[in-house]
C-alpha cells in the first residue's frame, strides 16, 4: 500500500451538504456574503477611526471608499480573467473612485472645476515634492488617505477571495487602525473592539471555507448548515474575549493599552523631515512637536502642544533657548541651505577659521538634561561650543557663524551636555551705530525673499518704519508693530496658493511665535535690514526648581535674530507673550563675562599651547567637563529580539518534531518514502488509502512533473519493504536519496503555491 500512516482523508463521495467543484463564477451564495459581512465590520471600523481622527477639517469620508474597494476587490477575486488583466481594471476604477470622493473637498463650483482643480494641486505638490520646498495644501494628505483607504480594502478582498487568506487583510486593517488611534487623544472608543469582534470572525469564516473547499476536494461529507454554526461559535468566542479584556483590572488595561499605542506613536510623532514639510498641516491629537529642527520648518495652523517632558536646563533666569536657525523663506515656512557640516570633538572647535570678532558679548553656559532621543543641542544665544562630539552647521561662505549643533552619537534620556552660547549685551546706542556695512556673506543669504511676495507686504513694512534713522530703530519699529497683533495659537494654517506672511497681515490678524516671527523677518528683509528666525525654547518661569527648568514641547519657540556690523546677531521677540529683545538680550544661561570682546573662534579654541585664552576658567571647565551618558541600552529592542529569536527557535523546533513523528525505527528509502508521502500530503495531493506505491507514484509524479524522481523512489521504497534485507544495494539507495532530493524541493514549491494557483470553487 502507498502509505504506512493512517489515511489523511476519506473515500471519495458526495454528501447532501457538498456541491461538486465546478469552474469558479463571480456569483456570490450566502456564504460568500457572511464573509463579507465580517471584511465589512473590520474595514468600516477601522474607516470610521480614520474619521474620527479629524485629521484634516472637512475631509470627505472613508467609508465609501472603503466600502468601493471591498467590493470592486471582491468582484475581481471571482473573475474569470487573468490577474494581469484583473488589476489594471480594478486599479482604474479605484483612481475614478478616488477621484470622485476627493474632488469635494477641491475648489470650484461644478464637479468638472473641483477635479481640474484638484489635477492642478496635485501637479503643484509634485513640483514642491521635487524641488524640497514646503506645502500648505491639506488636498494631497486627503488624497493619499483615500488612495491608501481603497489598495488596503482592495487588496485585502482579493486576499480573502481568491486566496483564502484573512490574516493579512487583517494585519493591514490593523496596522492603518492603531496608527489612527495612537496618534489621537484619549481612549481610542469603540473602534479597536469593533475592529477586533469583526477580525475574529473574519478569520473564522476564511478558515472554515478553506476546510470546506479540501472537503469538497476530498469528498468528505459535512452538515449543510455548518457555516451557520461555526459562525454562532464564533461570535460567543469573540465577545466572551473582548468581555474578558474588558473586565479585566483597569491598571492593567490601562498600562496595556499604553504601550500598544506608544508602540505605534513614538515612530509617528517622530515624522521624517519630508513627511513634515509636505504634510504640516495635519492634526495630531497627542501633540507632536511642533518644530522638528531639521532642514525647513513649516509654519503650521491650530497648533496643539503636548505637555511631554523634553530637556531639564540649568540655568539662573527664564529666557530663549536656541536650537537652529533658518536662512530662506518660502513663503510657506523657513528653509536652511547652502550650510557646510562639519565633525568637531568634544571641546574643540580649532579647525574653524577667524572669521568673526564681535564685540561687547556675554559667553552663557548651559547645562541640559535629555528626557527624550534627540540629537539637538541647545545654547542660549548663538551656539559657540560643546563637550560632546558635535556636527557644527555653518554657512558655506562664512564657516565661523554656527547655526545648528548636533550630537554624533544623539542623546537618550538622562544624557547630560554642557554648551556653550553668546549673546549681545550692547546697548541701543551701540546697535544705532553699527551702521549698514554688512558683509557679502550676510546680505546674500540673509536678505533673500520670494520673487512672488506680494507686494503690499513691503508697503507695510515702509509705513510701520516710517523714518526710522538706522537698522536699529527700523528693528524696534517693526518688533513693536508685531507685538500689537494678538497672540492665538489656535489661527488656521495658511491657504494652498498665499503668502503666510500676507496672510497673517491682512487677514489673521493675530496668531502666534511661528507667524509673528516670520512677519518680522521678512519685513525686514524688504528693508534691507538683514535677519533670520531662530527656533527653540523659552524657559517657563512656572516650571523651575531653583535653578532647574522643565521644558514640555509646549515651550517652543520662535524669534528673531538680527545682524549688525561688529557686534553680530541680535535676539528680537515681536510675541506679545514674552518680553521683547533688542539691546540687553533676551537669553537664558549662567552670564560668566559681562561686556566682554567676542574673539574668534580659533582664539577660543586655540591650538597654540602658549596661546593666552581670554575665555573665563568657568567655560574652559565646562568645555572639558565630561557629559554624562546615563540613557539605558534600548531593551525594548533588545527583548523584542529576543522574543522573536525564541519564537523562531520554537517554531523551527515545532517543525523539526512535526516532520519527524512517526517516523522512529525507519531507515533507508523507507523513511525517505515515509518523509516524501507526508510532503505529499501537505501539497494536497495524498491519494487513497488503498493506492500502491506504483500508482502513487504515477499520479504524484505527474502532478508534480518528476515521473521519473517519483518511480525510482517507489522501486526503491518496494525492494526494502518487500524484498530480502540481502537484496538491498547501495547503488539503489543512492538513487532513492536523489530521487527524494529532486521531489522534496518540488513539492515544497508546490506547498508554498498551494492555493494560489486560482480562485476556489464557491460553495
Amino acid at each position: 500500500m502507498a502509505e504506512l500512516n493512517l489515511p489523511m482523508r476519506r473515500a471519495a463521495g458526495r454528501g447532501s451538504g457538498m456541491r461538486g467543484s465546478v469552474p469558479p463564477h463571480p456569483a456570490l451564495n450566502w456564504e460568500d456574503l457572511l464573509t463579507f459581512a465580517a471584511a465589512l465590520v473590520v474595514f468600516v471600523s477601522v474607516a470610521v477611526a480614520i474619521q474620527q481622527a479629524r485629521w484634516v477639517p472637512g475631509m470627505p469620508p472613508v467609508v465609501p471608499t472603503t466600502l468601493g474597494g471591498l467590493l470592486i476587490g471582491l468582484f475581481a477575486a471571482r473573475a474569470r480573467l487573468h490577474a494581469l488583466v484583473l488589476h489594471p481594471i480594478a486599479l482604474a476604477l479605484g483612481a475614478l473612485l478616488v477621484l470622485l470622493m476627493v474632488q469635494s473637498y477641491a475648489d470650484g463650483i461644478s464637479v468638472q472645476d473641483r477635479i481640474a482643480d484638484v489635477r492642478f494641486r496635485m501637479v503643484e505638490w509634485f513640483h514642491v515634492v521635487r524641488s524640497g520646498d514646503i506645502s500648505n495644501d491639506n488636498l494631497p494628505f486627503v488624497t493619499l488617505v483615500h488612495t491608501c483607504a481603497f489598495l488596503t480594502t482592495y487588496l485585502a478582498a482579493w486576499s480573502i477571495y481568491r486566496w483564502r487568506n484573512a490574516w493579512l487583510a487583517v494585519i493591514a486593517g490593523g496596522v492603518v487602525l492603531f496608527a489612527s488611534v495612537s496618534l489621537q487623544k484619549g481612549d481610542p472608543g469603540g473602534a479597536v473592539v469593533v475592529f477586533v469582534f469583526g477580525s475574529i470572525l473574519l478569520v473564522a469564516r476564511t478558515y472554515l471555507q478553506k476546510n470546506q473547499a479540501r472537503w469538497r476536494r476530498e469528498g468528505v461529507d459535512y452538515p449543510d448548515f455548518v457555516s451557520l454554526n461555526a459562525l454562532q461559535v464564533a461570535v460567543l468566542a469573540a465577545g466572551a474575549l473582548i468581555a474578558v479584556a474588558w473586565v479585566a483590572p483597569l491598571g492593567v488595561r490601562q498600562s496595556t493599552a499604553d504601550r500598544a499605542l506608544s508602540t505605534f506613536a513614538d515612530p509617528l510623532d517622530s515624522r521624517t523631515e519630508d513627511l513634515v514639510r509636505l504634510f504640516h498641516n495635519v492634526n495630531s491629537g497627542r501633540g507632536a512637536p511642533l518644530h522638528s529642527f531639521g532642514s525647513t520648518m513649516p509654519i503650521k495652523g491650530d497648533v496643539k502642544l503636548g505637555t511631554s517632558v523634553l530637556f531639564e536646563v540649568t540655568s539662573p533666569q527664564a529666557g530663549l533657548i536656541r536650537a537652529t536657525s533658518y536662512d530662506e523663506y518660502t513663503g510657506a515656512g523657513w528653509k536652511s541651505t547652502g550650510r557646510l557640516a562639519r565633525r568637531v570633538e568634544g571641546s574643540d572647535l580649532a579647525e574653524l577659521p577667524p572669521d568673526a570678532v564681535y564685540k561687547l558679548r556675554s559667553v552663557s553656559i548651559l547645562n541640559v538634561t535629555a528626557r527624550s532621543d534627540t540629537d539637538v543641542i541647545l545654547t542660549a544665544g548663538t551656539p559657540v561650543g560643546t563637550n560632546v562630539d558635535a556636527y557644527v552647521d555653518t554657512p558655506r561662505a562664512m564657516e565661523g557663524d554656527i547655526e545648528r549643533m548636533r550630537a554624533r552619537g544623539g542623546f537618550g534620556d538622562g544624557d547630560t551636555y554642557n554648551a556653550i552660547g553668546s549673546e549681545s549685551t550692547a546697548s541701543a546706542d551701540d546697535l544705532r551705530s553699527a551702521g549698514t556695512g554688512y558683509p557679502d556673506w550676510v546680505t546674500e543669504r540673509y536678505l533673500q525673499l520670494p520673487d512672488d511676495l506680494p507686494g503690499r507686504v513691503a508697503d507695510e513694512a515702509r509705513r510701520v518704519a516710517g523714518g526710522a534713522g538706522s537698522p536699529y530703530d527700523v528693528a524696534a519699529a517693526v518688533e513693536a508693530y508685531i507685538r500689537s497683533f494678538p497672540y492665538n495659537t489656535s489661527v488656521p494654517a495658511t491657504p494652498p496658493k498665499r503668502d503666510a506672511v500676507d496672510f497673517f497681515l491682512f487677514d489673521l490678524k493675530a496668531g502666534y511665535f511661528d507667524y509673528q516671527a516670520t512677519a518680522m523677518a521678512v519685513m525686514l528683509r524688504t528693508l534691507k535690514v538683514p535677519a533670520r528666525v531662530a527656533v527653540g525654547f523659552a524657559l517657563d518661569p512656572g516650571e523651575v526648581v531653583e535653578t532647574r527648568y522643565t521644558v514640555r514641547k509646549n515651550d517652543a519657540y520662535t524669534w528673531v535674530e538680527v545682524f549688525f556690523p561688529g557686534y553680530g546677531w541680535v535676539n528680537f521677540n515681536p510675541t506679545q507673550d514674552r518680553p521683547a529683545g533688542g539691546a540687553g538680550g533676551i537669553g537664558a544661561g549662567t552670564i560668566v563675562g559681562e561686556n566682554f570682546e567676542m574673539p574668534s573662534l580659533e582664539d577660543l579654541f586655540p591650538i597654540e599651547d602658549d596661546f593666552e585664552n581670554p575665555i573665563p576658567d568657568d567655560v574652559n571647565e565646562a568645555l572639558n567637563e565630561p557629559p554624562v551618558r546615563a540613557s539605558e541600552p534600548p531593551w525594548f529592542l533588545l527583548w523584542g529580539l529576543a522574543v522573536v529569536l525564541g519564537l523562531a527557535a520554537l517554531a523551527l523546533l515545532s517543525v523539526r518534531v512535526a516532520w519527524n513523528w512517526g517516523l522512529r525505527g525507519l531507515e533507508g528509502p523507507v523513511r525517505l518514502w515515509a518523509r516524501t508521502q507526508r510532503l505529499a500530503g501537505w501539497a494536497g495531493l495524498s491519494g487513497p488509502h488503498t493506492e500502491t506505491p506504483r500508482e502513487w507514484s504515477r499520479r504524484v509524479g505527474e502532478s508534480v512533473r518528476e515521473e521519473e524522481s517519483a518511480a525510482t523512489l517507489a522501486k526503491a521504497y518496494e525492494t526494502a519493504r518487500y524484498s530480502r534485507p540481502d537484496t538491498n544495494s547501495p547503488t539503489a539507495s543512492s538513487e532513492a536519496k536523489v530521487a527524494y532530493a529532486r521531489l522534496r524541493n518540488t513539492l515544497l514549491k508546490h506547498i508554498v503555491r498551494r492555493g494560489r494557483q486560482g480562485p476556489p470553487p464557491p460553495n
